[in-house]
């Protein structure tokens, strides 16, 4: 009984310094210079005298996910619930977890595999009763890795192209007209769309190509009605990863509802964290959190009336989550806050801007600082009309 006790504490105590060491690990790479340009910055505010260079460290490929894997690896072998049903299949070796974790389809954007979706999959490529070479998953690893890379390419390189200069302008003084910021902002929001989309894409077709299956990641998320759906659909395996190994050890829906608000809050602001380091990733996941218990709230005090499931309810609440979302992501995109609060204020019309007349045929000088033209505005109400209307490439695969 002691040995047990004793063995329980060691394992525990391997478990803390293997997390703390992926953190720290990762917090080193990817959030130093953040930290210490505001320690700088809080330093001169109480007239002191610190002026720290900031190292500008690299960050390794694929960091952020490598540590998510990682962590998870080392939960379930403490627990020894998923870890011992493998070892029974197939005895896991380093060689075994090191291409778990360097997988390189999945390395650079996602999604956040888990070892027992891969590791056996591993271990069948080694059976020698199979082909070496699957002719349908290459047939459908072609097929969704074109979509990906024609999502990529052209699509939200097209974007990125008035996105970018959008957010150029704002970050070099200058001020966006209304139709200008809401263009910029619209774009960025369809670039990261396809932009995404597409990775996620081609790295399910990288890993099919290996006669690997890849998780779905990514579903159509500017379909959502509320924000919990959006992150249903957005970063899937991100957002499983939180549940499992955050949202639930943190209680859940367990604890009663002001606590499961904190834990709703808590797995959003942290997402917005991981995803970058600087105050408008902060922001957002602030942003994101808070739409989060918002929504959970509703849920609490929304009567059972029919209302809320015609027709008109439903175009209500995706209209009300779409441009949530939208104004959310001019924080995630811009530099600084100062760069974001210029395009917000062009959004929301506190620059205004004299229409011109025959407003259709003269798009160029409405969105001149963008470079926009009438292609501009076309390809907006396109890419509506795709990701609301048009199954997605996976959902198209599943049908060959």
């Amino acid at each position: 009984m002691i040995l047990r006790q004793n063995a329980n504490r060691n394992g525990q105590l391997f478990l803390i310094l293997g997390i703390a060491f992926n953190l720290l690990l990762l917090g080193g790479f990817k959030y130093t210079d953040f930290l210490l340009e505001n320690f700088n910055l809080f330093s001169k505010l109480l007239n002191l005298d610190f002026n720290i260079p900031l190292p500008h460290i690299l960050l390794p490929l694929g960091l952020s996910f490598i540590t998510f894997q990682q962590i998870a690896f080392l939960v379930d072998c403490y627990k020894r619930s998923d870890i011992e049903s493998l070892i029974k299949v197939k005895h896991i070796d380093f060689i075994d977890y090191a291409l778990f974790i360097s997988f390189f389809p999945q390395l650079i954007a996602g999604p956040i595999v888990h070892h027992k979706e891969m590791m056996p999959q591993f271990a069948a490529l080694l059976d020698k009763g199979k082909a070496f070479v699957h002719w349908e998953y290459m047939a459908k690893g072609l097929f969704i890795f074109s979509i990906g890379l024609f999502k990529k390419i052209y699509v939200a390189d097209t974007f990125a192209l008035w996105a970018n200069k959008g957010f150029f302008v704002a970050s070099n003084g200058g001020v966006l007209n209304i139709f200008e910021a809401w263009a910029t902002s619209l774009s960025y929001t369809f670039q990261i769309y396809f932009d995404f989309s597409g990775y996620c894409d081609m790295a399910i077709g990288l890993g099919l190509f290996f006669g690997i299956v890849l998780p779905i990641n990514f579903n159509s998320p500017y379909k959502s009605l509320n924000i919990a759906e959006f992150w249903r659909r957005w970063h899937m395996t991100l957002g499983r990863f939180l549940k499992d190994y955050l949202y639930i050890p943190l209680g859940g829906n367990r604890s009663g509802k002001l606590l499961n608000l904190r834990n709703l809050f808590i797995v959003a602001f942290l997402s917005g964290i991981w995803h970058g380091a600087g105050w408008g990733f902060v922001i957002w996941g602030i942003l994101h959190g808070g739409a989060m218990c918002i929504h959970r709230i509703y849920t609490y005090i929304k009567p059972n009336w029919k209302f809320f499931e015609s027709i008109f309810y439903k175009i209500f609440a995706w209209f009300i989550t779409f441009n949530f979302i939208n104004f959310a992501w001019v924080f995630f995109r811009a530099e600084n806050l100062k760069d974001a609060l210029s395009i917000i204020q062009s959004m929301f019309g506190i620059t205004w801007v004299e229409l011109p007349y025959k407003f259709y045929s003269r798009l160029k000088s409405t969105f001149a600082q963008i470079d926009g033209t009438n292609e501009t505005l076309f390809m907006i109400i396109l890419a509506c009309i795709v990701v609301l209307s048009f199954k997605n490439g996976l959902e198209r695969m599943r049908g060959l």
